[in-house]
């Protein structure tokens, strides 16, 4: 990522971030310790979770038909390395900012928000049953809260970005200014909603 883009990326994160209401999203300076605290724990599950990820995705036509023929080394390295960062830290603009990249890249290789969130889940399944099965329960407690506050705060980072990422591609190809193009989007779904409404 090129130093525009990654200030392009930034800002988008803030404005998202921005959105996020405090008492609901992740705290990079709390649950980033309770992170750094079992960061053994959860690096010792890697290779679980990223065969265990890939093998789900494969498993489901819908997904499996968003990758090419012998892709699939390729994406594991990437959910490897983001896994692996994202254990590292730190939880800064840098970290946020690639977060809402995702957003863009689902765009382009057609997977949808659906997808996305069910697989967060299903990551989050597997950091919290491990939680479980190796601390104690308080401490499985307090993983389990970063661990989900995470990955709210990135699929919502993600999932704005992939709309706003969608809508001004569909806005810059009909010509029309995104700010517009969004304007429209809302009217039009006051009006399907009205078209819902019981007279």
């Amino acid at each position: 990522m090129t130093e525009k883009n990654l200030v392009h990326f930034y800002s988008i994160a803030q404005e998202i971030w921005a959105q996020l209401p405090p008492q609901a999203r992740f705290r990079p300076v709390e649950d980033g310790k309770v992170l750094a605290r079992h960061r053994a724990l959860l690096e010792g599950l890697t290779e679980d979770l990223v065969r265990g990820f890939y093998d789900t995705l494969f498993a489901h036509p819908p997904t499996r038909a968003l990758f090419r023929e012998g892709e699939r080394p390729f994406r594991e390295k990437t959910l490897r390395d983001w896994y692996l960062r994202t254990l590292a830290g730190p939880f800064n603009g840098q970290y946020f900012a690639w977060q809402a990249l995702v957003g863009l890249v689902h765009v382009r290789r057609g997977v949808t928000n659906a997808m996305m969130t069910s697989m967060w889940n299903w990551i989050t399944e597997q950091v919290v049953q491990r939680a479980h099965e190796a601390l104690p329960l308080e401490e499985a407690r307090a993983l389990e809260g970063s661990w989900r506050r995470l990955a709210f705060t990135v699929a919502a980072l993600i999932s704005e970005e992939y709309l706003d990422a969608y809508l001004e591609a569909l806005a810059e190809a009909l010509g029309k200014e995104p700010k517009d193009f969004r304007n429209l989007a809302q009217a039009e779904a006051a009006r399907l909603l009205q078209a819902l409404t019981p007279r």
